[in-house]
């Protein structure tokens, strides 16, 4: 009879082995893969924080480019419009230059689209532009970042201060 209680006994701390495993094993799993979400939810934020910084560095250069040159002739008030027409700034001659096409750095790749400005009645920006309200002095900027399959679009409103 006592040997029969110790095989019962020792078929239990089988089964508890193994229910032991078990469950170290789903943790260990569950763990790493919080682990794995962890580092591609982390690259994806620091693509995030490029793709933002880009965007405000190459606002910031056509902010000094506006201001060392003539709206009219050589500035933001003589750039060809559309989307068909993208532009990105380079350092050329120890100042930012305008130059057409799409900048590629890294993954990402970088253009600028500037569209005519109008006004209504009250002087705010339409929505729609109309020509016949068209502000010579105020230009719309879309700064286009573009990495894998992510678009970050951000719109700036530049005008000539100068006048």
């Amino acid at each position: 009879m006592i040997e029969n209680i110790k095989n019962n006994n020792s078929g239990f701390l089988f089964i508890e082995i193994i229910i032991a495993i078990a469950l170290v094993t789903i943790v260990f799993i569950t763990l790493l893969g919080i682990g794995a979400l962890v580092i591609n939810v982390s690259g994806a934020i620091q693509k995030q924080t490029q793709a933002d910084s880009l965007v405000k560095d190459e606002f910031e250069a056509l902010r000094n480019y506006r201001d060392g040159t003539t709206w009219a002739t050589n500035g933001l008030g003589a750039v060809n419009t559309g989307s068909s027409n993208p532009y990105h700034m380079v350092i050329s001659s120890d100042k930012w230059a305008l130059v057409s096409g799409v900048e590629t750095t890294g993954i990402f790749t970088r253009k600028i689209i500037f569209d005519k400005v109008s006004r209504d009645a009250s002087g705010n920006i339409e929505s729609t532009y109309n020509v016949s309200r068209n502000d010579a002095d105020t230009i719309k900027v879309t700064v286009i970042i573009t990495w894998l399959n992510k678009t970050l679009e951000n719109v700036l409103y530049l005008t000539n201060w100068k006048q």
